[in-house]
Parts: C-alpha cells; structure tokens; sequence
C-alpha cells in the first residue's frame, strides 16, 4: 500500500517500513551558518574542540563517523556538522562520566544513560548550575546511544535542526527546564521514549515545527510545560502521535496551538512496562491528557488504530484519531497530580479511518470544543461536523 500525504508546505510520500521521500528544504545537509572558528577532522576529538572554542564560536566537524559523548556548557556555541548523512556520533566503548543524571525540579533526578550531546551545566551531582544560552546543533546524526540523542537541559534559546536521532534507548531530542528553544527539520526514529520532547518547562515559549518522528514510543511528547507551537510535522508508526500530558509536576500543559500536522498509522503496541505508565499506549493520534487552553487546528489525522488491546479511560478507550481525556483520577493514574482537559479547541481537523473512533472525549472538564471537524465516528457520538 502506497499512501501521499500532502500539506501546504511539504509533501510526503509512505511506503510502510520505509520514509520513501522525505521533502524538507536542505535536509541532507546543515543550514548555512556564520564562518568556523574551528574544523574537527576525523581521528580528532569534538569535545577537546568545544571545550578550546571561545563563546559565541562555530565548531565544524567534518564528515566521519565519531565516537564520543559530548557536553556543550558554555553560551553562543553553533556545532555544526556536514549533514546527518555525513557527520555522525556514535558511543564510545568507555564513554565519558558526564550528564548522566539531571536534577529535573521538582520531580528529582533523572538518569537515562550515556546521552550522545548534552548542552547543560551541570555540577557533578547533576544539579544545574546556570542558564546556557544560545546553542545551536545541526548536522548530525546522533545514533545508538544508551539514553537520549540529544538533550537540553536549564537552555535558553536553543536550537537543534537537521539532525538525525537514531535508535537511541531513550528520547531523541529532548529538553528539560528550557525557554524559546527551537526543534526543526530533524528526523526521530527507533526512541525507547518519545522523538521530540519538550517536559518540566512551566514556560518553554518552545517551537517544534517540520519534522519527522516514526517508530518510536510517542513522536512529539509535550509534559508539563505551557506555551508553544507545534506544526508542520510527520509523525507516523508509533504507539502515539502528537501528545500533551499533565502529570501535575510543573504548572500543567497549557498554551499550545498544533497545527498542519500530519498523524498518521500510530499502531504499534507499548506495554504500560515499556511506556512506563499504569496503562498500555497504542493506536493513539493525538492526545491531549489533562492539558487546558490547547489548539488544534487543521491537522491530519488517519488510520491511527490499536496494534493491541487499548486501554480504557474513564469509560473511553485510549485510543483512536483524537483524545481528550482528564488526568485527575489518581486511581487511573497514580502518582499523577494532573487535571481535567478544559478549554480545549479542536477545529477544521480531517480525521479519518481511526479506530476505533475518530474523536474521543470523556466529557470531564468544561469549555472543550470541537467544531467543524471532517470525521466519521466519536464518543460520544455527535462530534463530527
């Protein structure tokens, strides 16, 4: 079966199992940047240049194949490498001993392996010692690497773009405690956790725009954090698609506008092991899960259906084109301290083919709408346009 996708700005073409065409302006390769300060060859470490380069510098790293772990803790740093097909990062047998827990408030430590470019400054307990600047990474592939690709944690005005996170056991690219941050034309595949997320950040003022998330365990997670922008991404053939969660550990998930996404044929099956949530996670479009003040707008939503038994929620499955369901009930999600969804807009979506229904509400919360929307079946019936 051969299915095209087409958006105002992209078009795509799936094959399932394979990104067949893949059209996003210069994704083969890193966006024009200013001149390098320095060039890292092959053979040569990446972090002996980072940690020689002045603030505000751009270290290029040369086509290759590296095998290091790095950390960016200094202001205005652009690493850049020759494009993801080109430029990759890979463990090491002995990685280094750093960033491998974070101090995440309020919710403790966080430990998710060796990471493959961490941009913090941490201390050696993982405590974040101050607000790092202005870091861009591009040109990438970060790949098979025990805990997250790329992660930003305590940034402001980050950036990471072309880059590939591959088959990497826990998210892709990822930031905690960040603000106006920017994730754009990069690519997610094989993540233990989500592709793209961006958690515990009460206001991230955060962008994640044109990219593309498959076979992972969620494609763009948004937790606890209020205030952002998602739209014009591909995200497909994972447990779930798009989703907002309040887990209660911040100020909620509030503030966000989705929009021109394109969600489609999320069946795979994560158990509530794998997801680490007292529920299993499969066939899910687009969730929002306690989240308030939240847009969606104009996406496409299709053939997201349960690769497994879904989970029930409040007398709804856990599954299907778009849910909007409460987090408040801490016998269905304990250790939660979430919330109803209220003031939701769901408008002018086209959500077709999903099982087992296109739109799914529990009917908690008060002021959620959903107009004009192009679909077939709900619950509770009476949803569609």
């Amino acid at each position: 079966m051969f299915r095209v996708f087409v958006s105002a700005a992209r078009t795509f073409a799936i094959v399932p199992g394979v990104l067949a065409a893949f059209v996003f302006t210069g994704v083969g390769q890193a966006a024009p940047n200013p001149a390098c300060t320095v060039h890292v060859a092959p053979g040569h470490s990446i972090q002996d240049a980072i940690d020689s380069a002045a603030i505000g510098a751009t270290v290029c790293v040369d086509a290759g194949t590296y095998h290091e772990n790095l950390v960016i803790a200094k202001d205005g740093i652009t690493l850049k490498g020759e494009g993801p097909e080109k430029t990759i990062l890979e463990p090491r047998a002995k990685p280094a001993q750093v960033c491998l827990k974070i101090d995440i408030e309020p919710i403790g430590y966080e430990s998710f392996g060796v990471n493959g470019i961490c941009v913090a400054d941490l201390d050696e307990e993982g405590d974040i010692l101050r607000v790092v600047n202005d870091v861009r990474l591009t040109g990438f592939t970060v790949r098979n690497f025990s805990g997250v690709g790329i992660i930003f944690a305590g940034t402001n005005r980050s950036r990471a773009d072309h880059n590939v996170a591959a088959n990497n056991q826990s998210y892709g690219i990822t930031a905690f405690t960040a603000t106006h941050g920017t994730f754009e034309y990069n690519v997610s595949y094989g993540s233990g956790d989500a592709g793209f997320y961006v958690g515990n950040s009460p206001n991230a003022h955060f962008t994640v725009q044109y990219n593309t998330a498959f076979a992972d365990l969620w494609g763009i997670l948004v937790r606890d954090a209020s205030t952002g922008s998602v739209r014009d991404n591909l995200l497909r053939d994972s447990c779930s698609g798009l989703v907002f969660l309040n887990s209660g550990t911040t100020t909620g998930v509030h503030n966000w506008r989705a929009s021109h996404n394109i969600v489609a044929h999320n069946d795979k099956f994560c158990s509530a092991e794998a997801a680490e949530l007292p529920f299993s996670l499969t066939g899910v479009g687009i969730l929002i899960a306690g989240g308030d003040h939240i847009v969606l707008r104009e996406n496409r939503v299709r053939e997201n259906k349960p690769g497994g038994p879904p989970s029930n929620i409040h007398g709804v499955p856990l599954a299907g084109g778009i849910v909007v369901v409460s987090t408040a009930d801490i016998s269905i999600f304990p250790g939660f301290y979430g919330s109803v969804a209220e003031h939701n807009i769901i408008v002018n979506n086209a959500v077709r083919d999903n099982r087992p229904f296109d739109l799914v509400y529990d009917g908690l919360g008060s002021g959620n709408h959903f107009i004009f929307n192009t679909c077939d079946t709900s619950s509770p019936a009476g949803l569609c346009r």
